[in-house]
């Protein structure tokens, strides 16, 4: 996060719905959540992914 910060970027990820654990620890730090997306993969699958955006 420091050096992103340090570039000028701004640090996104996603975390999958299913991974409660996570959500609550980057919500617990501070990273906001900005939508949510939904990721397709093998064959017809898909997963649905809650995108975060880092602190400023």
């Amino acid at each position: 996060m420091t050096y992103a910060k340090a570039q000028g970027k701004t640090l996104v990820l996603d975390v999958m719905e299913k991974d409660q654990a996570a959500i609550r620890l980057y919500e617990r730090l501070g990273w906001r959540n900005i939508g949510s997306a939904v990721h397709r993969f093998g064959d017809n699958q898909q997963t649905t992914a809650q995108c975060y955006v880092a602190p400023s």
